[in-house]
């Protein structure tokens, strides 16, 4: 299915005030591929965590965020793009007065997400 609709993509919300919308996967013939488009209420966030098997790369939409990957911690706008290693701790918080949109792209179809402190 070369064609998606973004609103026909299946919605959930993983944490208080953050929406991912699953726009890429194997539900619609991916095959290693999964992009989801998250949306993020001011002062919510994406909580630490690693990806222990696959690298993320995170497009800024819309809002600011503070992003933290490893040791490095930076606010990062429209435009910006976030490169996470695999296994590297990793999060996102939406610091603007409006919702913040992402793109999440990570080159597996088994997104594997382990919390962490």
């Amino acid at each position: 299915m070369p064609f998606i609709s973004r609103d026909n993509a299946p919605i959930s919300q993983p944490f208080p005030g953050v929406t991912i919308r699953s726009l890429v996967g194997s539900a619609v013939g991916a095959q290693g591929l999964t992009v989801n488009e998250n949306t993020v209420e001011p002062q919510q966030g994406i909580p630490a965590h690693v990806h222990p098997t696959h690298e993320e790369t995170v497009v800024i939409l819309e809002g600011e965020f503070r992003a933290r990957v490893g040791d490095e911690e930076r606010v990062v706008r429209p435009g910006d793009i976030v490169l996470v290693p695999q296994g590297v701790r990793h999060q996102l918080l939406s610091v603007g007065a409006r919702p913040g949109r992402i793109l999440a792209i990570f080159p597996t179809l088994d997104v594997v997400r382990q919390l962490v402190e």
